[in-house]
């Protein structure tokens, strides 16, 4: 019996070599990867829009972070209503706060006899309208475009509107924690653009080259990480004090200052991966291909390395959150008036002011909202470099 009997399949029912799909691009697995990881994804917009929000502070907003009324402090949150005491209906609208400071004001207003001093009351006597892109405090987005239209505020500035409440020194939670959010969520990104190309030059140098230069690298790494940073961080605070700037200028001095300091860790694990990297069949190939040691080093290692950079750096950013807020807590960092998530927890020390204003925590929700948020992202752009997971 012939060869072409015994084939059950002709060869014109077999899949052509170009009928075969296409494969994936490597894009494609990863944007798919990471979309299923549902929190990491969700994480990723929300921060988008909070980094939006804060590039825009001075439209979204209602007030200066500067300005103040000291007959306000701790004046609490706005409530918004939308039905008035008979019951009808309106656009959202407020009534104004008033603080009874004797009891004849108090039987006045027809408040009752049960209030206590100090405590703020709701004057019902007029309905002070919400409007939307209000006209308010002039401004300049980033010092560059002028302005003086509000997301929201309240027709004709009759009333203030805090909705997360005001601080001891009667200014606006809402707005000071919308422009702090530029110093807390920027500094890490300022210290990682100098982290990030320090330690990975330095690292890939050292686990390419090895020999004498590993060993000074080495020695240079190793006695970074021993330097005593907070001692460091003091002297650095004493010299920029008698500067003629802001303190949030000197901030961002310190940190540009203390990140030429954070690149040894990074520096120290990309040596070890240039070390299991550098003999690989495709170097030793560019090598004969006369390829220098600086395009070797940029272009075929470092690249190699880049998938555990990108997620060293969102589970980074964290840190230096935490950093600025204890740093600026401690009087160390952002010193008000100038906003910084950290420096706005300030007045919640006080436990007697936090149990009666617990609205103080506001800057600590968002810190451990935005650092959780991170952390996902991390997680979620660790498992989508994962080429071992299925798409």
């Amino acid at each position: 019996m012939s060869q072409d009997t015994l084939s059950t399949t002709p060869p014109s029912a077999r899949p052509a070599a170009d009928a075969l799909p296409p494969p994936i691009p490597a894009r494609t697995r990863f944007w798919r990867r990471f979309r299923k990881h549902r929190p990491a994804f969700i994480a990723l917009w929300l921060l988008l829009a909070v980094y939006l929000v804060m590039a825009l502070a001075d439209v979204f907003a209602p007030y200066s972070p500067l300005s103040e009324d000291r007959n306000r402090a701790f004046q609490p949150p706005a409530e918004i209503h939308l039905r008035d005491d008979s019951g009808n209906w309106h656009a959202p609208f407020i009534y104004d706060r008033k603080k009874q400071d004797d009891y004849s004001a108090i039987f006045e207003a027809g408040a009752p006899a049960t209030m206590t001093l100090g405590e703020w009351q709701e004057d019902r006597t007029v309905r002070h309208n919400l409007a939307f892109w209000v006209k308010g405090e002039p401004y300049r987005i980033l010092g560059l475009v002028p302005g003086d239209r509000h997301v929201f505020g309240i027709e004709g500035q009759a009333a203030p509107i805090y909705l997360l409440g005001a601080d001891n020194a009667g200014r606006d939670q809402f707005s000071r924690l919308l422009f702090g959010a530029r110093v807390s969520l920027t500094v890490g990104i300022i210290a990682l653009l100098i982290v990030i190309p320090v330690g990975t030059l330095v690292g890939g140098a050292a686990g390419y080259f090895g020999g004498w230069i590993d060993t000074v690298l080495m020695w240079l790494v190793e006695t970074v990480l021993a330097f005593p940073t907070f001692y460091l961080l003091l002297a650095l605070f004493g010299v920029t004090y008698k500067w003629d700037i802001t303190p949030t200028q000197r901030f961002y001095v310190i940190t540009i200052i203390l990140s030429f300091l954070g690149w040894a860790g990074l520096a120290r694990v990309i040596r070890g991966m240039v070390l299991s990297l550098k003999h690989q069949e495709y170097i030793e190939a560019a090598r004969a291909a006369g390829a220098g040691h600086l395009w070797i080093i940029t272009r075929h290692l470092l690249p190699q390395t880049a998938t555990w950079v990108v997620i060293s750096v969102s589970l980074s950013i964290p840190g230096y959150i935490y950093g600025e807020s204890v740093l600026s807590l401690l009087g160390l960092g952002v010193q008000p008036p100038d906003a910084s998530w950290g420096n706005m927890l300030e007045p919640a020390l006080n436990v007697s002011d936090l149990v009666t204003h617990p609205w103080l925590l506001a800057p600590g929700v968002a810190i451990v909202f935005v650092t959780v948020a991170w952390n996902f992202l991390g997680d979620g752009l660790r498992d989508a470099f994962d080429s071992k997971r299925r798409v």
